[in-house]
């Protein structure tokens, strides 16, 4: 986990809150200037604390360009775990959620202009994968081609699908892995790792690309090899902590 900050929550808004997958829950959070001025990068986190106990979350949406107004920042809680269930059972528009500042290294953008890009995501993983998308669509002329490899185990368990028709639109080849779809699913299956063995087919040069990584252990260790093999180095590897 990323180092974190003193200790210290402030009780904010609850703006919007929304089932984003069956297992997925969206939550926009207004966030005063104070912490907003500290999300400085795609890929920080914060700490969210509730009747359950305390639980890290990544900061699904890029830094506002205007933090000194203030800012609203998504996130997506998966069900299922004590932690979450307690906060999002508390979390109804209106109701307010202690949160910590922002914080973490987050991912390295300065790395990547004028490279290409490529993106790995697995799970709610996708949460600062999403905000690091934000952030290189809002300055796209100032990257290369991208491609996303974004896993979950069923089909129906993607989060962002109207987004990532404009995703494609902007030029993000979206490449979604199930690992365990049902007989009707038309995409790729496997694992974002097994999956990302084709690169190939993306032209994305590796000697011009650059990698950010987001999801369990296996599937970091996975791509990384699989990176390591077609030529992008471990330098050009980021995680988002």
């Amino acid at each position: 986990m990323p180092v974190e900050p003193a200790s210290a929550y402030t009780p904010v808004p609850v703006v919007a809150a929304w089932d984003e997958t069956a297992a997925l829950h969206g939550l926009t959070l207004a966030l005063p200037p104070e912490l907003a001025r500290l999300h400085q990068a795609p890929g920080q986190v914060v700490k969210l604390r509730g009747a359950a106990g305390e639980g890290y979350f990544a900061i699904a949406s890029a830094p506002s360009p205007n933090a000194s107004a203030g800012e609203r920042i998504d996130l997506l809680l998966k069900r299922g775990a004590p932690v979450a269930d307690a906060l999002l059972a508390a979390a109804t528009v209106g109701a307010r959620l202690e949160t910590s500042p922002p914080f973490g290294r987050g991912f390295p953008l300065d790395e990547a202009r004028g490279r290409e890009l490529l993106l790995f995501a697995a799970g709610s993983g996708i949460s600062p994968i999403r905000a690091l998308l934000q952030a290189v669509l809002a300055e796209r002329e100032r990257y290369g081609r991208v491609a996303l490899f974004y896993g979950q185990r069923g089909h129906e368990e993607f989060a962002y699908l109207r987004e990532q028709v404009e995703w494609a639109r902007a030029g993000v080849h979206v490449v979604l892995c199930a690992s365990k779809p049902n007989q009707t699913w038309e995409g790729p299956r496997g694992y974002v790792q097994e999956v990302a063995e084709s690169l190939s087919w993306l032209e994305i040069d590796p000697s011009r690309a650059v990698a950010f990584l987001c999801g369990m252990k296996p599937m970091v260790s996975g791509v990384r090899e699989v990176l390591e093999r077609a030529g992008v180095g471990a330098g050009r590897v980021f995680l988002n902590y």
